[in-house]
């Protein structure tokens, strides 16, 4: 065997072993010259030459006139095909292209149709898969066809989890054998190394765990081990043959189910006194099981566009109630946060809009959710992320744990993310065998386990898992709060003062005619007051365009701050101030309100050590008592800032 993949089964080239089971022998044969450059260290039981008689020697003069049957089946790239083939005896051969050569495996004669898979058997296969409605049915109508047919001990399906971790879903096994059905097993039984294999290459026997593998030998000027991924006899890592061993397994047998070019799962046959099959078998269940990828791609396929329907649905729901031309898009959008935390199956969601949060369901206290956000910050800034298990900084915070074990951030903007929380969900997890610690220091080295006994475990930290269909209505739903965001924020640069942030000219007309249609249905008043600076242009003048600026910015500030949420602030122009003010009961109150801004205008404003005195007029019209349209209602409130600027009345 190749030492440096023998060293390290989870991370070695697993394809590069160098070494074959002997159930047949193998040669490799270069494509480009029909040179023998790799050969098995039996093959003279199968051509009657020893390796040194058949390495770089042409293959037409050691295969002879079986040559062109040979170069024929191993014209297939990436698959095996299979012919029966004289050599020094009937043989089956089995062939197929790698890279720079053509690799040929021989195993003892077989039959080219087993009785049980001929054209009926096929049929009725097929018949049941169709009845099998879930990923499970289909796994029980495997387990118990294979099982039927190769009178393994046990034959299990086990299926792959998202973290890689596998489930046995289904189980046939003889009397007084002992199952597995239900049971983990951690994802590093099955590194990621061997888990490439088994998507390209769908099958694997171990007829004898207790038989000694064959070496492969290599032409005099050849040093780079063969590539044996698509190999039926390649030879299995030490590891996983004590890993059977420890099972008390001597005979096993492995078919890859697919699911849209994902490893989804393995059909795993055991057999205690070992058992060979021969390769026209094997192929035939890899068929078996290529039908049930067929199958099963199309349920998980159902499963996924049913819920993207009713995801989508859920979204075009909420994008019809949006309309970014709302006078207040934000609190549109902050009303539909119930929606979203629906169409995620969040347990909360929180909206950052600006230096805003809105929130709707339940979330972490706000330590946690400072801790996420710095979290967020460090490792994922700027871009949306999510994950299904909090991660170990963040686990000491008991809040985070409860609340937030799974959370999806979409960045819509620099200055707006959804954010949205699942809670804890702690799994009763039973496992074969105890596993070791994941936090053990050293980390744990990759050895098979001794004791394959039920061991139970509380699985912590972990949320409902965030499902494809579930991320990709999320990307969509980000793009399109990402839109209305972009809409928003363009509407509301049309309607404010860029200066101080205050509703421009063209939003108070607007609110103007708005109110007026409002309070001629409802018979409500409202105020009008007119606003100007007093000695502002020498202040302009004196301490220059900064300066005003900042008064002006600092002005607009204090009119919000005297204002209610439902009145309108805005700036006109230059100095020119007004603030609609919604429901007014007596004319009294309209006059008390203008004073209290007069009031609040007029404290000092410091611009660096200078001490800037400001003072303000205003005008206050009412509907309908003064005027009963806008043009109306704007002259009145003008005379009236006019005749006080004139010393005619009280400043306000």
């Amino acid at each position: 065997m190749n030492p440096s993949v023998v060293a390290d089964c989870k991370e070695g080239d697993l394809h590069l072993i160098g070494a074959l089971q002997p159930l047949g022998a193998l040669v490799a044969v270069r494509i480009d010259t029909g040179r023998v450059d790799y050969c098995s260290a039996n093959i003279a039981e199968w051509l009657g030459d020893t390796p040194d008689g058949v390495l770089g020697r042409w293959a037409s003069d050691v295969f002879g006139n079986a040559w062109p049957e040979l170069k024929r089946l191993a014209e297939s790239a990436g698959s095996n095909r299979i012919g029966q083939i004289e050599l020094a005896a009937p043989v089956t051969a089995v062939a197929h292209r790698r890279g720079e050569h053509y690799v040929l495996e021989f195993e003892p004669a077989a039959i080219t149709d087993p009785e049980w898979w001929d054209e009926a058997a096929r049929i009725d296969f097929i018949g049941r898969l169709s009845h099998a409605y879930t990923p499970k049915g289909v796994a029980e109508v495997l387990t118990s066809a294979i099982a039927a047919a190769t009178g393994y001990d046990r034959v299990m399906v086990y299926r792959f989890l998202e973290d890689w971790d596998g489930e046995v879903i289904d189980q046939c096994c003889k009397p007084g054998v002992e199952g597995f059905l239900g049971l983990r097993f951690p994802a590093h039984d099955i590194p990621a190394n061997a888990r490439r294999l088994y998507t390209l290459n769908w099958q694997r026997i171990i007829a004898d765990t207790e038989s000694a593998n064959v070496e492969l030998y290599a032409a005099a000027d050849i040093h780079e081990p063969l590539d044996l991924t698509f190999a039926m006899l390649r030879a299995v890592h030490p590891v996983h043959i004590q890993y059977l061993r420890n099972m008390g397994i001597r005979g096993s047998f492995s078919v890859s189910l697919l699911v849209e070019g994902r490893l989804w799962g393995l059909v795993t046959c055991h057999d205690y006194s070992g058992k060979a099959l021969n390769c026209v078998e094997r192929l035939a269940f890899e068929e078996m099981a290529r039908l049930a990828c067929l199958h099963l791609t199309n349920i998980c396929r159902l499963e996924t566009e049913s819920l993207r329907s009713v995801l989508r649905e859920r979204l075009a729901v909420m994008s019809r109630a949006l309309d970014p031309a709302a006078d207040q898009p934000k609190q549109l959008l902050v009303g539909q946060l119930a929606g979203l935390q629906n169409m995620l199956e969040a347990d909360g969601v929180r909206l950052r809009w600006g230096s805003e949060e809105h929130c709707q369901g339940e979330l972490p206290d706000a330590d946690g959710l400072a801790a996420l956000d710095d979290w967020l910050l460090q490792n994922k800034p700027g871009v949306s992320s999510h994950f299904d298990e909090l991660p170990k900084p963040l686990r000491h915070h008991d809040n985070l744990r409860f609340n937030a074990a799974g959370v999806l951030n979409l960045h819509i903007s620099p200055k707006c993310e959804l954010l949205a929380v699942r809670k804890e969900q702690i799994q009763k997890v039973t496992w074969a065998g105890k596993q070791a610690s994941e936090d053990a220091e050293p980390a744990p080295s990759l050895t098979p386990r001794s004791s394959f006994q039920a061991w139970a475990q509380n699985v912590r930290y972990r949320a409902k898992r965030w499902g494809e269909a579930t991320l990709e209505i999320a990307e969509e739903l980000r793009e399109a709060l990402a839109e209305y965001r972009q809409a928003a924020r363009h509407k509301e640069l049309a309607y404010l003062d860029p200066l101080t942030g205050l509703a421009n000219r063209y939003a108070f007309e607007q609110a103007m005619a708005d109110r007026i249609s409002h309070c001629r249905r409802s018979g409500e008043r409202f105020a009008l007051h007119m606003l100007d600076l007093d000695r502002f242009k020498p202040i302009n003048d004196t301490y220059g365009h900064v300066a005003g600026d900042e008064l002006l910015k600092t002005i607009g500030e204090r009119m919000k701050t005297i204002a209610r949420r439902e009145d309108v602030v805005a700036r006109l122009g230059g100095d020119e101030f007004a603030i609609i003010e919604w429901y007014v009961a007596e004319d009294e109150d309209a006059a008390a309100q203008a004073v209290r801004i007069v009031e609040a205008i007029s404290e000092p404003v410091m611009f660096g050590e200078h001490r800037l005195d400001i003072s303000a007029s205003i005008g206050t019209a009412i509907f309908p008592t003064h005027a009963q349209d806008a043009t109306a209602l704007l002259e009145y409130a003008d005379r009236a800032l006019y005749l006080v600027k004139a010393g005619q009345r009280r400043r306000a």
